[in-house]
């Protein structure tokens, strides 16, 4: 019997899995919620009774228990703080110890009816002690990755039969984090989640690495090349410089940024749909604006806004009429909709089309938005990114200690890299057009190569 080399791309937003036998990679369907299932949302999604959800599953479940929902806060005893002072008696001069201890109140979502995890690998680096509120139980942020890898792991086992090889699972060339060796501390903890998941022999590779693996094993024209791989996805943007020669491959440099595409669509929310839904009013009928925009933007919270205290002060503005008094009724729309999820989706489509045409529009009927997006807009909005693709650029090249006319190709992968105002800009910084190579699924074949291999 065969034995096969996996790699699991093991994303901020998606995960993939791919299998090599030795000849033919080929890739698991992981969703039964997501199209083909290959490419699976991150996700988890835990109910009360602790029933777990994963991928696109998990983002439906959510999504359908929230919406509609009214929010119904309660006041709860959540903690106690002691304080040690110490007293000067001024008569006797002695020195005494008072202590105070406070009860914590806060208010909480009685009927909150499941949480949603997303984007969880960026904790990864934080040297903090993340612990999860799930329904009175702690959930440590291993115990939140371990489940989703669970998932994952289950699938590898049912479609291969347990003929695996070995198992690589793909890492950023640098983890965001609080300290500086954040990088050290996400990969200690992801051994201890792979192996708490089951996952066994499992080795760990650079994103773009494996992404210049995949393509110099089905390229062989590519050989003594210079391989630029720029490997731009939601968590981060990662750089590597390879080459291949007498069938070795040498991995001249790496440079990484630990941020990336996720906060891209977030970008384009502020600056595009805001101020549709109320931004720049000032103080308007007591309408403070900032208190709606972290839910908003991070759309697993906006049913949170569902709230009498936030939906006061909408109304508010509502009955002042005229523009205000739309922007107030198109912002209540959205909440009551839960409907920041598919406001997201729709920005995404509107960045998928601008590959295409030079102006398209953001349009939710259900709340009577239509916002004009144009390629210009697009490039404005880019403007921080293109910062920091400049300074990984050069500081790849220094570290391998070439110049940009010794890049024999420029590839680009991970679905942020797809952008046409992305590719222009490294296509101006480098001085030639940037591939393509298989945005979702590239990693993940490189990885497969590299377990079944060895390297």
């Amino acid at each position: 019997m065969t034995e096969l080399g996996i790699g699991i791309d093991f994303g901020t937003s998606n995960t993939t899995v791919a299998v090599f036998d030795g000849r033919q990679i080929t890739y698991l369907k992981l969703d039964n919620r997501s199209g083909k299932g290959i490419i699976m949302p991150t996700a988890l999604y835990l109910d009360r009774e602790g029933s777990p959800s994963v991928g696109a599953e998990a983002l439906v479940r959510c999504l359908e228990d929230n919406t509609g929902r009214k929010i119904v806060l309660s006041q709860k005893d959540v903690g106690s703080v002691t304080v040690h002072m110490g007293e000067m008696d001024r008569d006797y001069f002695i020195e005494r110890d008072r202590t105070f201890t406070t009860i914590v109140q806060g208010k909480i979502d009685s009927e909150l009816p499941g949480r949603l995890f997303r984007s969880m690998k960026s904790y990864l680096g934080d040297s903090g002690d993340h612990r999860f509120d799930v329904f009175g139980r702690k959930f440590r942020l291993e115990a939140i990755l371990t489940i989703i890898l669970r998932h994952i792991g289950g699938e590898i086992e049912n479609q291969t039969k347990n003929i695996v090889k070995k198992i690589a699972v793909g890492r950023p060339v640098l983890y965001s984090g609080s300290t500086g060796d954040a990088t050290s501390l996400a990969l200690e903890r992801m051994k201890t989640i792979c192996a708490n998941a089951g996952l066994g022999d499992v080795s760990f590779l650079m994103e773009p690495e494996a992404a210049a693996l995949s393509y110099l094993h089905s390229h062989e024209s590519a050989e003594g090349e210079n391989i630029l791989v720029v490997d731009f996805g939601g968590g981060t943007l990662d750089l590597c410089i390879m080459t291949r020669e007498n069938k070795r491959y040498s991995l001249k440099a790496v440079a990484g940024v630990p941020r990336a595409g996720d906060n891209i669509d977030r970008l384009i929310y502020r600056h595009k749909i805001f101020p549709f839904l109320g931004d720049g009013l000032g103080n308007a009928e007591d309408f403070h604006f900032s208190e709606f925009e972290e839910n908003l933007l991070n759309w697993q919270s906006t049913y949170l806004l569902n709230q009498s205290r936030f939906m006061e002060k909408i109304n508010n503005l509502i009955k002042s009429g005229g523009q205000n008094g739309e922007k107030g009724k198109r912002l209540k729309k959205l909440i009551r909709l839960n409907g920041s999820f598919q406001l997201i989706e729709l920005i995404e489509e509107a960045k998928i089309a601008l590959s295409t045409v030079e102006m398209t529009s953001i349009i939710m009927e259900e709340i009577d938005l239509s916002v004009e997006f144009s390629r210009t807009d697009f490039k404005d909005i880019l403007e921080p990114v293109f910062k920091d693709i400049t300074a990984v650029v050069a500081e790849v090249l220094d570290k391998a200690g070439l110049d940009k006319r010794d890049l024999s190709r420029v590839l680009c992968t991970g679905g942020s890299s797809r952008i046409p105002a992305v590719r222009q800009h490294l296509a101006e910084l480098l001085g030639q057009e940037p591939e393509e190579w298989d945005s979702f699924r590239g990693i993940a074949a490189g990885l497969a190569v590299a377990s079944y291999q060895g390297l």
